[in-house]
């Protein structure tokens, strides 16, 4: 059996722990048990969803082509019939029979949490089409909590021993403490250190990435290890004599004993979701579930969670046990040019590499593109899109990012070459969308005070318009609608730039401005050997470098004369098409928190343009005025309109989206008085 253990104490009165039946050795679903059941309705919506939460449980034949990609697989315990033995939490929405449409949309969920557009309301434009919505937990070392759908894996070990190894954690504060600090993040686990590893354990610090380590005595730091009852990993603290400083750097590497069966998520969404579109053996778990008949499938997620759709993609994961395609159509979002921790030994898929943190941690790893290309220093040919090519299983891709995915998480090398001096050819099957404009995570349309950047951050809402394809796309699979047309910067036409040339910033990609700093660098992956026989084989990480100068080289778009993206070669929102303000794509840490001179995580800026001429004149502002943009708020709010309603008729926005995107601009009715 696996590891770890489940709580059973929430489970209520409509609990249903449906029968082992007698399954064959290529069995996978052998069980579901629900522990939650709800309906959410609205006054006047004419229809419901159903939510049902529970527990997927699996058993899956190591021996199977299918499975050799779950890294360690051979390590894994097996129960009397020879299958290896996992859980994984769920949620599905299941709509009302007058509206289902024989669609599932599965969500990649991030870090345990996941929101689906019925939850959000049910007069969110997506609620009304009848979509199936499906999450499942895929990350062994969440912590435990109400609601968080979390992956139940077992430990690996070779025969009765332990499997021991290197392991590598970051820590880097924002504010000075003296209290222990988790060394895999908030609501996170870690691996046990073995007895040597914890005597032995190696702390360093540094302020900027490519400072010298320096180290610090074992007797000057601590450990806590503290075992969870609702896990098969530990929460593992740090202390140091004297506190963390802010924005410093560190790096902590100790012996580790009892990896997790990491790449089992990744089998779970597979092996679930193939379930319900296909039927087959164990169908009669789904019973209870009272689902539609599901026809088309397809998958989105959200920055680590289209880390981990590139990943699933390009480890064969969408061709089923018998070979089948899963998913007709996936859509990483905000990934990135990256892939993750996600299926490797002492896998951690919450480390994002940025240019201040985990940089030279295995995540974004060539090939970054979906079309084949040559890694430059390897001589390596591969692609994402490789082995679901050799099994005929290759998706529908839309890969949906922000401008700001390109400074901090080298956006542009899913479409260039490594190199950085060609655009890559996209693949038939696949679309790419840059939205301009904008930061990581979708803001509200409105701006807010700075925090952890030296800017307020982009309050730009792109939402909606991945909302707006993620329909797109299941019309695409299931109707063979074009979606709309690819829009992203590309080298040939000039709007994708390098942000630095001789060491200075360049000005087609950010002109300067007056008592604002500007990056010196951006994050650029590195090429780094991990030893063994990596990059060959992705599943043990025996060495952990401290310094590469093999770089892939990332581009970024160039911007106009106020510093703002363009409509040409973005999806850009109207409230950068209209703008009063700069629409930052990268900030620079807060002072406050140290390391100002790196750019902040993940986050955009926000600079409003001078309200008429002078102002431009008395604080040197090279931008236009919004004056001498807009004769009125009535002229504004009129080229603001004409801007969402061609976005409309280009298909990037669903016309229910209009009255949210417009209400944006209708509040900015002061910045004219």
């Amino acid at each position: 059996m696996f590891n770890s253990q489940i709580n059973t104490s929430v489970v209520r009165a409509i609990t249903l722990c449906l029968a082992f039946f007698s399954f064959a050795a290529t069995a996978e679903v052998t069980r579901i048990e629900v522990t939650e059941q709800h309906t959410i309705e609205a006054q006047g919506a004419g229809f419901s969803y159903e939510s049902i939460s529970g527990v997927a449980y699996f058993a899956i034949d190591p021996a199977q082509n299918a499975n050799k990609e779950i890294a360690d697989i051979q390590f894994a315990p097996i129960n009397a019939r020879g299958l290896v033995e996992f859980a994984a939490d769920f949620r599905i929405l299941v709509p009302s029979s007058d509206i289902a449409n024989g669609g599932l949309l599965y969500n990649v969920n991030n870090r345990g949490g996941s929101r689906f557009p019925p939850e959000i309301g049910l007069d969110h434009p997506l609620s009304g089409l009848g979509f199936t919505y499906l999450a499942t937990g895929w990350i062994n070392e969440l912590t435990s909590a109400e609601g968080r759908l979390r992956l139940h894996a077992p430990i690996v070990q070779d025969g009765a021993n332990s499997i021991t190894g290197e392991v590598r954690y970051e820590v880097t504060v924002s504010s000075k403490t003296t209290e222990a600090v988790n060394i895999a993040g908030s609501d996170h686990l870690a691996y046990a250190p073995t007895d040597t590893g914890l005597a032995n354990a190696k702390l360093t610090r540094r302020l900027y990435q490519k400072d010298p380590r320096v180290p610090i005595e074992r007797s000057s730091f601590s450990l806590s290890v503290v075992d969870q009852a609702q896990s098969n990993q530990p929460e593992v603290s740090l202390t140091v004599e004297g506190g963390f400083e802010p924005g410093v750097i560190y790096e902590l590497i100790y012996e580790a004993k009892d990896p997790v069966l990491a790449g089992a998520g990744m089998a779970g969404i597979r092996d679930l979701v193939s379930l319900i579109r296909f039927g087959g053996q164990g169908s009669d778990q789904l019973s209870s579930l009272d689902l539609p008949a599901i026809e088309h499938t397809v998958a989105w997620g959200n920055s680590q969670s289209g880390r981990l759709l590139r990943q699933f993609m390009y480890d064969g994961f969408n061709a089923d046990t018998m070979g089948r395609k899963v998913f007709d159509g996936i859509i990483p979002v905000i990934a990135g040019g990256g892939y993750g921790m996600f299926n490797l030994r002492f896998a951690m898929p919450t480390r994002t590499n940025g240019q201040h943190s985990n940089y030279l941690f295995p995540n974004d790893l060539f090939p970054f593109t979906y079309g084949e290309s040559a890694d430059p220093f390897t001589g390596r040919v591969d692609s994402v899109l490789g082995k679901a090519r050799a099994t005929d299983t290759v998706p529908k891709v839309m890969h949906i990012q922000t401008s700001n995915e390109y400074w901090v998480r080298a956006g542009s090398l899913p479409h260039t070459n490594p190199e950085g001096t060609e655009d890559a050819v996209l693949p038939d099957e696949v679309r790419f969308y840059t939205i301009g404009g904008s930061q990581h995570g979708s803001g509200s349309g409105r701006p807010r005070p700075a925090s952890s950047g030296q800017l307020p951050p982009n309050p730009n809402m792109w939402s909606p318009f991945a909302d707006t394809l993620l329909v797109a796309m299941y019309n695409w699979v299931a109707n063979g609608e074009e979606p709309p047309a690819s829009r992203y910067p590309k080298i040939a036409d000039g709007s994708l730039v390098a942000s630095h040339v001789d060491g200075r910033i360049n000005r087609a990609a950010w002109k300067r401005m007056n008592g604002i700093n500007h990056p010196s660098a951006i994050y650029q992956p590195a090429y780094v050997d991990y030893g063994g026989d990596w990059p060959a084989n992705r599943i043990v990480v025996s060495r952990h470098p401290d310094y590469s100068d093999s770089m892939y080289q990332a581009l970024v778009p160039a911007v106009n004369n106020d510093n703002n993206d363009s409509s040409a070669s973005t999806i850009l929102p109207p409230l950068t098409q209209v703008p009063l303000a700069t629409f930052v794509p990268w900030n620079m840490r807060a002072v406050d928190s140290g390391a100002e001179k790196s750019l902040a995580r993940l986050t955009g800026g926000y600079v409003p343009l001078p309200a008429n001429t002078a102002v431009a004149v008395q604080s040197r502002d090279p931008r236009n005025s919004i004056a001498g943009l807009y004769s009125s708020f009535e002229d504004y709010l009129a080229q603001y309109e004409a801007a969402t309603d061609t976005l409309i008729a280009e298909g990037y926005l669903l016309p229910g989206f209009k009255d949210t995107i417009m209400n944006i601009a209708r509040a900015n009715e002061s910045v004219f008085e």
